[in-house]
């Protein structure tokens, strides 16, 4: 009998991991990126953002708010980054402004992909999500 990659508890076509804790952007991200295509997992405390890391569950993208834990944030980057299972797991940074060009050189090197500033709509969010999620 075949088994299926995904279990049936994530159908989703893309499965993605917010670590923070603005819900004004976990509830915009939910409402542009809709179930079954997009599940969003959102953990926001440190201590088990690593538990969900080095777990096997799944990620095809990482988000990761830098106004959670600001630089912080880009330890776990390094983290998801130097694990095998997760080396090519896209991982986008988000702000609440522009983050300084000191800063994008500091993600860059901890393997983010790209950083996003955040908007009442979060549409930037979204259509990065959607960018780095494509097959």
């Amino acid at each position: 009998m075949l088994v299926s990659a995904r279990s049936h508890a994530t159908e989703s076509e893309f499965r993605l991991l917010y670590l923070g804790n603005d819900l004004k952007l976990i509830a915009s991200v939910r409402k542009a990126l809709s179930e079954p295509d997009y599940r969003l997992v959102a953990c926001s405390d440190q201590e088990s953002a690593i538990l969900f890391l080095r777990s096997e569950i799944p990620y095809d993208l990482l988000l990761i708010d830098f106004d959670w834990q600001g630089k912080e944030g880009l330890k776990l980057a390094r983290l998801a980054h130097s694990l095998r299972h997760r080396k090519r797991m896209p991982i986008i940074l988000v702000a609440a402004t522009e983050v300084s060009s000191r800063v994008k050189a500091l993600a860059r090197k901890a393997g983010i992909n790209e950083c996003v500033t955040k908007t009442p709509d979060m549409g930037g969010v979204s259509e990065a999500t959607r960018r780095r999620t494509k097959r």
